[in-house]
């Protein structure tokens, strides 16, 4: 097979670029064998009885309906990603497909949860129709046409600015269901739970160092990657989810200062201990702009 041949150029990481020039970041994440044990199904985990005899409460079951709205999300963060320069970064892309793999397995063990309450998921996400949210949805359905272009302009370092993202939506997430399973406090669905941050811990661990690297390399990717998480972004609300039921959601487990500032520091501490990323603080942010929290 020719060295410089798609298959050949493709094996070194990314598609594009000088044959004779390491292309790819490499990170000790061993990208292969999180795709060999990606993690199934986990309803055979749950004890869908245990919530029979002791369900959750009402303003629990809406909690757990907003965190199945978002791990459902995952295609609208994929769809950024296939059009961009992104896309051309092998490792990234093989985690991301197994990222999203273990989120669709995630949302279908919150759903099992929910049918065993004898809740109906087959209406529709609820989403307000305000002007904030049709506008949001407007540029998600317009930034897939935009980001096949610029991403490509710009680059490698635009890879940073969409693990930026990752790594703050991965760490408000792991700070979410840490005070969602402090506020429920059921035995089940701390078990589940549990499971869950067990594997977004992996997640978190492959963006983590994704990000880290990049911006300790590039000025400029650092630049990318401040931008991404201060700019119009909520690491707990995906387009199309109405603040409405964010902020609910945020209230309810988090119904003291004292609770939410503990939230927050689990959150936001990662990327501030990061020096291409400190001072971004992107949960606070947008608890900010959807006036769940004040300075």
């Amino acid at each position: 097979m020719a060295e410089d041949s798609y298959l050949a150029l493709h094996r070194q990481g990314r598609l594009y670029g000088p044959t004779d020039q390491e292309l790819v970041l490499r990170t000790p994440f061993e990208v292969q064998q999180f795709t060999i044990d990606a993690q199934g199904s986990l309803r055979a985990e749950i004890d869908t009885n245990a919530f029979r005899e002791n369900p959750l409460s009402p303003e629990r079951l809406r909690d757990l309906r907003y965190l199945w709205d978002v791990e459902r999300s995952t295609m609208g963060h994929i769809r950024h990603v296939v059009v961009g320069y992104t896309n051309k970064e092998s490792r990234v892309a093989a985690f991301l497909t197994t990222w999203a793999y273990e989120r669709h397995w995630i949302a279908d063990a919150y759903q099992a949860v929910l049918e065993a309450h004898g809740k109906d998921l087959s209406g529709p996400v609820d989403q307000a129709n305000l002007f904030p949210e049709r506008v949001e949805l407007f540029l998600e359905h317009l930034a897939p046409m935009t980001d096949s272009v610029w991403t490509n302009l710009f680059g490698e370092d635009v890879v940073a600015g969409y693990m930026a993202r990752g790594w703050s939506r991965e760490a408000s997430m792991r700070a979410a269901l840490a005070a969602f399973d402090d506020a429920a406090s059921h035995p089940e669905l701390s078990a589940l739970l549990k499971r869950v941050v067990e594997i977004k811990t992996v997640h978190e661990r492959f963006i983590a160092v994704e990000t880290s690297e990049r911006v300790r390399h590039s000025p400029r990717a650092a630049a990318f990657a401040r931008r991404y998480v201060k700019i119009g972004f909520n690491p707990l609300r995906p387009v199309g989810a109405s603040r409405k039921s964010f902020r609910e959601f945020m209230r309810n487990i988090c119904p003291t200062v004292r609770e939410a500032r503990l939230l927050l520091h689990r959150a936001d501490d990662p990327l501030q201990c990061s020096p291409g990323t400190a001072g971004t603080e992107p949960l606070r942010r947008a608890l900010e702009r959807d006036h769940v929290v004040n300075r």
